[in-house]
């Protein structure tokens, strides 16, 4: 690994922090060489079905707390995006079918095979290992060039692996039997099928407001939240990114305190955790801290409901 890091002038220390952000053409050309040299094509696949929820960061755990198939996805879309300032996933509805795509939205001059088939893999395997073990897509659809391993690739996604034009939008959908809200152990509960799928067509740019709201969101109780860090995860200056906030009319301060009530009013009154667990949950020193924060929101002592 080092000697890949060498040839993209990164140091190794990069590998210490995994949120430290690396140049998207460093990035597929280290993923591209780790192929090549392991003597594997489907390298990038092998990995991403290997992976496990908290080995995607804070993505993969709120993903499978989403509860179904179609909430994981969603999760997904949405905290991928806000993380990936390079690539864009997303959640739509065809003739019954939920499509789920994955897309570089920045030109790239190598190739991207490892990369897609890893992050649709990984997310495979996410529904997999979450909600249903036998979950599978409908069809995949590649925009990479016809490749011989085709059959292997479509064994170990389950799955009919269409790869066509690179003109051609790519995507791919589940089969009926499997539900998108299938939930976890304990529900039976099915309906329609979830998907995903791979192309490079670029998205509209999201603004800065939204993008903190995803990132607070899914930083909330696993990551500090202040100015620094969100910059850096956007890949701002932190004077940037509050003067776009301001801009917007927006703070950093006020959307993490609206993030905070509003998972707190989830946390308290559906779920009934106690002030402890809550305060832990929303990234509070202890719940004398919280329980302040509550009272100048709604003017009352946070309490959970009464038992039936």
């Amino acid at each position: 690994m080092k000697t890949l890091l060498a040839r993209e002038q990164l140091s190794p220390e990069v590998l210490a922090d995994p949120y430290e952000a690396i140049p998207l053409q460093s990035y597929l050309s280290i993923f591209e060489a780790a192929a090549e040299l392991a003597g594997d094509p489907l390298f990038g696949a092998r990995l991403g079905f290997g992976m496990r929820p908290g080995n995607l960061a804070p993505i993969g755990l709120r993903a499978v707390q989403a509860g179904t198939i179609r909430g994981a996805l969603t999760a997904f879309a949405r905290w991928s995006g806000a993380l990936q300032s390079a690539t864009q996933s997303s959640l739509t509805e065809e003739e019954d079918q939920l499509v789920f795509t994955y897309r570089l939205t920045a030109p790239v001059l190598i190739a991207s095979r490892q990369d897609t088939e890893f992050s649709l893999a990984a997310v495979s395997r996410l529904i997999r290992g979450a909600f249903d073990p036998r979950w599978r897509p409908l069809e995949i659809r590649f925009t990479h060039p016809p490749i011989a391993e085709k059959p292997r690739l479509e064994a170990l996604f389950r799955a009919r692996c269409a790869i066509p034009s690179p003109s051609m939008p790519s995507s791919f959908p589940p089969p009926r039997p499997t539900g998108a809200s299938r939930r976890g152990p304990g529900h039976d509960r099915a309906d329609r099928a979830a998907s995903a799928g791979s192309d490079r067509r670029c998205g509209p740019r999201r603004k800065p407001g939204h993008q903190v709201e995803a990132l607070i969101e899914l930083y909330l109780g696993v990551r500090p939240i202040d100015l620094p860090t969100i910059a850096a995860a956007l890949r701002m200056a932190p004077r940037s990114l509050q003067r776009r906030l301001a801009e917007e009319g927006q703070s950093l301060s006020g959307l993490l305190r609206r993030q905070r009530q509003r998972r707190a009013e989830v946390l308290l009154r559906e779920r009934g955790l106690s002030v402890e667990a809550v305060a832990q949950a929303l990234g509070y020193a202890d719940g004398t801290v919280f329980w302040r924060a509550w009272r100048s929101w709604t003017g009352e002592a946070p309490s959970r409901p009464a038992p039936n």
